[in-house]
């Protein structure tokens, strides 16, 4: 079932050939390049790239490239002619998996500007295709090579379902990047100590094969929120209401720490991040192992960075600058001081 209750159209086991538009994150289209190099089960070739997005050539089934976590939206290619697209696409590509043997397309289109009725007009034209806000199939966009139609169940949130969020949440693409770069290992115990609504615990645990998952927070209401999200997708974890600044751990104990921290905007501010940066990061050296491996997202990167030079014992190995809704954070990868084997890997 699609999220809206509607029963799933799209075949992800049935073969097609078709070019399709991958929407990522800037900062991720790396990851997103990588797993695609290293993919099985379909034959895939990039014919363009920008900083946010992936064109493919796509031969094979969907169900592999529906697995994949590093892109937001897939979408078929309607330029530069869309009515020529569009019958290639229902012959032998996304839109023939989607139809099945029904051969009705429910569509919407996007805020195209005056643009918009002429196009939903030159769509309602073909009898296959109809007009459908509310409840839709494909999803007519702009793009900077001209039109797409953005394939509903396969949003992010269609492909691994929705999450409670807390304000700030982490974006759930960003996310898988923070968890690869985490590099959890078999059985390891990871810890969030800003876990909000969870998001990062769920995609280590989804993404990865770890030991305990631990988070917590200092708002209960988001520890709780945590709690849901991270038991109702069947995970081993433990939620709890502390604060970052005073962590309830042995030290060494933590094998691995991922953390979207307060950017002193949305949550916070940045003269408590003077105060908060420095006891977090004293406490994320506590508890760590002396092999373990830290992945912190902020904006406050100044005093992050400052702060990480005057903390023993941590070394940032990494920063990865990524951008969303107007903010551009970097994740910083840190390990403990002569921790060379975390530079080799």
């Amino acid at each position: 079932m699609t999220s809206d209750g509607r029963p799933r159209r799209l075949d992800l086991d049935r073969s097609i050939d078709d070019e399709i538009l991958l929407r990522t994150v800037p900062g991720a289209v790396d990851y997103l390049f990588e797993e695609l190099r290293t993919f099985s089960g379909a034959e895939v070739r990039v014919v363009a790239r920008r900083r946010d997005a992936l064109q493919l050539s796509y031969r094979g089934t969907l169900r592999p490239l529906a697995a994949i976590r590093y892109f937001d939206t897939a979408a078929i290619c309607l330029y530069p002619d869309p009515d020529r697209r569009v019958r290639e696409s229902t012959e032998r590509g996304v839109l023939a998996a989607l139809t099945g043997d029904s051969p009705q397309i429910q569509f919407r289109v996007g805020d195209l500007g005056e643009a918009r009725w002429d196009i939903r007009d030159q769509f309602e034209a073909d009898p296959h295709w109809h007009n459908s806000a509310g409840n839709w199939d494909i999803n007519v966009v702009d793009s900077p090579g001209g039109l797409v139609g953005e394939v509903g169940e396969l949003y992010l949130t269609e492909r691994f379902g929705a999450l409670l969020r807390a304000p700030a949440s982490t974006n759930p693409v960003i996310g898988a990047v923070m968890v690869r770069l985490a590099k959890i290992e078999d059985g390891q115990t990871v810890l969030d100590p800003f876990c909000g609504a969870g998001t990062l615990l769920v995609l280590a645990g989804e993404m990865a094969k770890p030991g305990l998952l631990i988070g917590g927070d200092v708002q209960s209401s988001w520890a709780r929120a945590a709690r849901t999200n991270v038991h109702s997708r069947g995970l081993d974890g433990s939620l709890l209401n502390v604060d970052a600044q005073r962590l309830p751990f042995p030290n060494g104990s933590i094998d691995r720490i991922i953390a979207n921290m307060p950017f002193g905007k949305r949550v916070g501010t940045h003269k408590h991040n003077i105060q908060m940066y420095p006891a977090a990061l004293r406490e994320i050296s506590r508890v760590m192992t002396p092999r373990g491996r830290a992945v912190l997202l902020t904006e406050d990167k100044r005093l992050f960075r400052e702060t990480v030079q005057r903390t023993p014992l941590l070394r940032v190995i990494k920063e990865i600058l990524l951008e969303r809704g107007g903010a551009h954070p970097s994740a910083y990868v840190v390990v403990k001081r002569g921790n060379s084997r975390a530079v080799q890997r």
